[in-house]
């Protein structure tokens, strides 16, 4: 409390519609880019749970810095699920025969 930041825990599911948000958003930014470049959009598109770190992590640095921590275990908690979700997807596509 030095720095003059009053605490605020803030909430988890604020930090989970956050990622959630930013996810949605990167989908649609990747499909515009479709049109620009194949391979950046396939990789915006398919990898979405490893490419979420780039807007995750400077995320969790500026709620933790901000003391919300509830807020930042929600964002943890959603780019888990995004994780998740999207290695599912791609190991259901990989057991998939042609």
């Amino acid at each position: 409390m030095s720095d003059g930041i009053p605490p605020n825990p803030g909430s988890i599911w604020k930090g989970v519609g956050i990622v959630l948000g930013c996810t949605v958003g990167a989908f649609f930014l990747g499909l515009v880019l479709a049109g620009l470049t194949a391979a950046a959009s396939a990789v915006a598109l398919f990898g979405i749970g490893v490419v979420q770190a780039a807007w995750v992590v400077p995320l969790l640095r500026y709620y933790r810095r901000m003391r919300e921590t509830e807020t930042a275990k929600g964002l943890l908690i959603g780019a888990g699920i995004v994780f998740l979700l999207n290695a599912g997807c791609w190991g259901l596509i990989a057991t998939l025969r042609p």
